[in-house]
């Protein structure tokens, strides 16, 4: 496992893990692998790193999948070069731990299992319909690549 990264110093940890900029925080709880739209919005407006949240050099890196690469875009936000290892190092979808997809989803309103008991809470209601969720669910994880 890689050190917690100089740079990441002041940001909130979960589990011993840093928890990511983009991440949801939802009813107190990390959501890893949940990006809040707000903050990875504000990332990519004010070109911070996903990670460490500070403001990105000249020199950065961008997680894509192949479909990202044939888009011409990715959906997350770029990286600091000393905050891809540390990432890579920890998260399943890039350091070869999830080889398939989750067959439950892992949705905003239910982070970590917890629901959502807050009725004026915007988290989006828990759906069977998801159909992003259901068309990768059991299936190969993509691969991702910097």
């Amino acid at each position: 496992m890689h050190p917690i990264l100089q740079r990441c110093a002041r940001r909130p940890l979960a589990g011993g893990l840093v928890v990511p900029y983009v991440t949801l925080i939802h009813d107190g709880h990390a959501a890893f692998g949940v990006l809040d739209a707000d903050r990875t919005l504000d990332a990519f407006r004010r070109r911070l790193c996903q990670i460490c949240t500070q403001p990105l050099d000249e020199r950065c890196y961008l997680l894509v999948r192949p479909a990202d690469v044939v888009k011409g875009c990715s959906p997350e936000p770029a990286l600091h070069p000393e905050c891809l290892p540390y990432t890579a190092g920890h998260c399943p979808m890039l350091n070869g731990t999830a080889t398939h997809y989750r067959h439950s989803p892992v949705l905003a309103g239910h982070p970590a299992g917890r629901p959502c008991t807050d009725p004026c809470c915007l988290c989006p209601p828990r759906s069977p319909d998801d159909a992003g969720h259901t068309a990768r669910s059991g299936r190969l994880a993509d691969r991702y690549e910097a």
